[in-house]
């Protein structure tokens, strides 16, 4: 009778509603107060979060020793307002499981079991790419102040190589959060630390039986709140990457990753498992190159048909994260991601005859070289081309991308370049902000209370390749209008007509486009004067300006100038009569000056915008802002027209 008694309460436990056994105690109320002081526009916040990991020996499926990472976790969430609604996840994949993951709510007194598993779902849809991401999460709803709720999660990384690195930031607030490495003494391993100065991170490191704990501990972390353009975490947030150097399997020595050339062992040993059959590509690869006259001419033709031929599809984790997808296999479905459109570039280079290598690198998004022996250091994969005496490093992701010029992205990073058992380590050349630059020219004529002129514009480098990406990428029947648009610079008084442009299926040339202008409702008449404006702040910095809620620095993935010369042809009988000052701004960052001349019956202004550091970071946002301030009160300038 009791067993029943007690099985009919649990019974009636589990299926109580939600808000019967989700509520909170005056104490839980005032700790939200308490920590809604610290994190004001915060909905909720975590008051405790723990990861702890340890490690043991293991087989892979080759039944070679590797070792195997636990993880047990759990986050405490509490409600700050009135309502507050989110998920919180964790993702895994063939390498990475995810054993258990529960959630629990808390009643007046203690914590009750609301859930198992959560929502799982694929990070990509399998009708268009193979990869065994997974996301598995909880949504969270809290309808009260003080309400709480408890997540706790078990995972196996059947690889430690897998476990890259920790960040102690979360999209979330954290009063305090907890990460903890159990090392048995058989490992040899150490923690690489991150931007430890940009939050203070408490370390302890402390015998725990035959193991050694290594505890780093943060409190009071604000909310990692993505912003506009901002730097990536790996740049500003604390972290560690994790290096597992080696361990004693039964009185052998086994090497995991200790240096670059660990590394690449490993990386090459999962290229080889992608099972190329040249073979298939051979019809191909000879109509691509059938009229060409050399090896430049052949290697540029390839090139430019990869790009333009396979569709590029981002994805990095799972099982296709880390084996690139067979060359037949991207050339048979039309897409690929960074792995499998180098694979298919290196072997269609290999089939003309050219000496070409897969290569992996990782991009500025990562400010990590092959100095630190972790996968998390490459993210990205290019061929390498050896003609002549000159190493060509070919991105077929860069759409439009000429060659022999390189995307910012990948500029003075290091390429580990394959061949074979061993590798070669060379830096991508790096370019100038110059050499991306868009220029314009315009003469502008006054008639009475009519401005009209023409205009050119020439694109090159980055801004070429980005223009070319737009362009071609949108429906024909917009296009007149993109390119409108375009040359009136989002200047709603300036009206654009007659556009044409140069040849837009050369990637290789500037991109040029012309066009009439007319800018009247920039005149403005006021007695016997007229009030003209020529110049105008870009429409795209505007976004770049921060206010004052910015926390973070701004990232343009990109370094370029804009190049302004206007000139403005005056009636007979009229004169400017005064002109602002001239201005210069330069900073190692970036640069501005402006100057207007006058000449006879005509003014004149030149302007030259450079970004030479694609960074700002947060500690100089008050110096951007000025910065900008100064351009836009230099660009409002109202020449003033009388006779």
């Amino acid at each position: 009778m009791k067993i029943r008694l007690a099985v009919a309460g649990l019974l009636l436990t589990l299926f109580l509603p939600t808000r019967f056994l989700f509520a909170q105690s005056d104490e839980d109320e005032a700790l939200a107060k308490n920590i809604s002081k610290k994190f004001k526009d915060d909905d909720y916040a975590a008051t405790t979060m723990v990861q702890h990991f340890t490690f043991e020996k293991g087989k892979d499926k080759d039944k070679r020793p590797v070792i195997i990472v636990k993880e047990t976790g759990s986050v405490e969430f509490i409600s700050l307002k009135m309502s507050a609604a989110f998920q919180f996840s964790r993702f895994h994949n063939r390498f990475i499981k995810l054993d258990a993951f529960n959630r629990s709510n808390k009643g007046p007194k203690k914590y009750f079991l609301a859930a198992r598993g959560g929502t799982d779902r694929s990070v990509t849809d399998d009708n268009i790419f193979f990869d065994d991401s997974r996301v598995q999460f909880f949504p969270i709803r809290f309808s009260h102040l003080g309400r709480m709720t408890k997540i706790e999660w078990e995972m196996t990384y059947t690889d430690a190589k897998y476990l890259t690195r920790e960040f102690f930031g979360e999209y979330f607030p954290v009063m305090e959060k907890v990460v903890e490495f159990e090392v048995p003494a058989w490992l040899d391993a150490s923690f690489i630390e991150k931007n430890f100065n940009a939050f203070r991170v408490e370390k302890l490191k402390t015998p725990s039986g035959s193991a050694t704990l290594y505890t780093f501990r943060v409190r009071q972390m604000p909310a990692l709140k993505s912003e506009y353009r901002d730097i990536g975490a790996a740049y500003t947030e604390p972290h560690v990457i994790i290096q597992l150097k080696s361990f004693d399997d039964g009185g052998k020595k086994q090497r995991l990753f200790q240096n670059t050339d660990d590394l690449y062992a490993w990386y090459v040993q999962l290229y080889r498992q992608c099972k190329n059959e040249p073979d298939q590509l051979r019809q191909k690869v000879t109509s691509i190159i059938a009229d060409k006259k050399n090896d430049e001419e052949k290697a540029k033709a390839i090139f430019y048909w990869v790009q333009d031929n396979i569709r590029y599809i981002a994805y990095e984790d799972g099982f296709a994260g880390y084996i690139p997808a067979t060359a037949q296999e991207v050339l048979n479905v039309k897409y690929g991601d960074c792995k499998g459109m180098a694979n298919l570039l290196t072997e269609m280079l290999k089939l003309a005859g050219l000496q070409a290598h897969f290569t992996w690198i990782g991009t500025r998004h990562i400010p990590y070289d092959h100095t630190v022996p972790a996968m998390c250091v490459d993210n990205h994969a290019i061929a390498t081309l050896y003609l002549g005496d000159k190493k060509y490093f070919l991105d077929a992701t860069e759409k439009y991308a000429p060659f022999g010029e390189y995307a910012y992205r990948i500029q003075g990073k290091s390429a580990l370049i394959e061949k074979g058992d061993r590798y070669e380590e060379e830096k991508v050349p790096a370019g100038l902000a110059a050499a991306n630059r868009i220029k314009t020219t315009a003469i502008l004529q006054l008639t009475g209370a009519s401005l009209r002129g023409t205009v050119n514009v020439e694109f090159s480098g980055e801004e070429r390749k980005d223009f070319h990406a737009s362009f071609h990428n949108m429906p024909r029947h917009t296009q007149q209008e993109f390119l409108e648009n375009l040359i009136e610079f989002g200047n709603d008084n300036l009206v654009a007509s007659n556009v044409t442009t140069s040849d837009l299926d050369n990637r290789e040339t500037n991109v040029k486009i012309k066009g009439d202008i007319d800018l009247s409702n920039n005149v403005n008449a006021i007695g016997n004067s007229q009030y003209v404006g020529i110049d105008f702040f870009p429409k795209n910095l505007t976004a770049y300006m921060p206010d004052e809620k910015r926390t973070r620095g701004y990232d343009f993935e990109d370094v370029f100038s804009y190049e302004d010369e206007i000139e403005l042809v005056l009636p007979v009988g009229k004169k400017c009569i005064d002109l602002p000052d001239a201005i210069v701004i330069d900073t190692p960052g970036y640069a501005f000056s402006g100057k207007y001349e006058v000449n006879g019956n005509r003014v004149k202004l030149h302007k030259i915008l450079t970004i030479s550091n694609s960074m700002v970071p947060a500690a100089g946002l008050a110096e951007w802002k000025s910065f900008l301030e100064q351009i836009r009160e230099f660009n409002s300038y109202l020449l003033t027209i009388t006779q």
